[in-house]
Formats: C-alpha cells, structure tokens, sequence
C-alpha cells in the first residue's frame, strides 16, 4: 500500500505528541500530504439544582457556553498552531484541520471524506473500569476508521 495521505489527530497528550513525531517522520520520508487534526470537545450546558428555573438564567447560560466553546476553540487552535510549527517548513504540504463532535467518529468521517491512507494517533492508556466502560478514542478508531491506523505508545 502506498501512502500519500497521513492524518495526524492531536488533542494535546503525551501519546499526540508522539503521534505527531511518528507522522512528521513518515510523511517526511515518503515526501506526502501531512493533515493534522484536533477535535473540539464538544461545550455541554451547565447543570444547575433540580427545581430551578432556567428561564431566569438563560440568557447568562447561554453566555457561559459561548464563552466555553471560544476558549475550547482558541486551544485547539493553540494547539494546531504548535503542532504545525514542528513541522520542517521543506514539507509539500501540511494542513491542520479543527473538527467537531465526537471524537472518534469525526476523526473516521475526516479520513473518508479526505480519501486518507493512514490515521496515527496517540493511545491514552484508560485502564481497568474505565476502559471496560468508554473504550478509548483510539480503540474506537482503529474498529470503525475505513483506513489503515497507527496507534503509538
């Protein structure tokens, strides 16, 4: 299989920051496409008491949420920002995408719809009840993408 199309998803961990580094150093090797890519979490509305009425707060709730979803924004930007300038400026071609929703399905429908070749991602590492509950992004990704993935440790 030739690759001309990596996808890197980053969301800032230790395991993105290898993921980062294997991606670099692939697509540099075969002189490819180099796409980074982190997904927003997705902004959920305060919980406030059982009983309140949210009328009387909504419009200072909806506020909250905004402001939430700027600053969620501007650090997977940061974080995209950072990302791209490890890249050596010799590449073809690198581009870095923000992507919303959940996570694992977005990175998959990102990869589809881009006609990518490979996805590398980090692994978080969940353990025990935690993982037999979530699962992990990367675990999600490797059963559901419609590509090869590289998950690094």
């Amino acid at each position: 299989m030739k690759y001309e199309k990596i996808l890197v998803a980053l969301d800032g961990s230790e395991g993105s920051q290898q993921a980062l580094e294997h991606g670099i150093e692939l697509a540099k090797n075969l002189g490819v496409e180099l796409t980074l890519a982190h997904v927003l979490n997705e902004t959920p509305y305060p919980l406030y008491g059982e009983g309140y009425s949210m009328a009387a707060y909504q419009d200072s709730i909806e506020q909250e949420v905004r402001q939430a979803a700027t600053m969620e924004k501007s650090h997977g930007e940061e974080l995209l920002a950072k990302a791209r300038d490890a890249v050596p400026e010799t590449f073809i071609s690198v581009k870095t995408e923000l992507l919303e929703g959940e996570a694992a399905r977005s990175i998959c429908s990102y990869a589809t719809t881009h006609d990518m070749d490979l996805i590398i991602m980090g692994s978080r590492g969940l353990s025990g009840f935690k993982r037999l509950v979530l699962g992990s992004v990367s675990q999600r990704v490797l059963s559901e993408a419609s590509c090869p993935v590289l998950v690094t440790k």
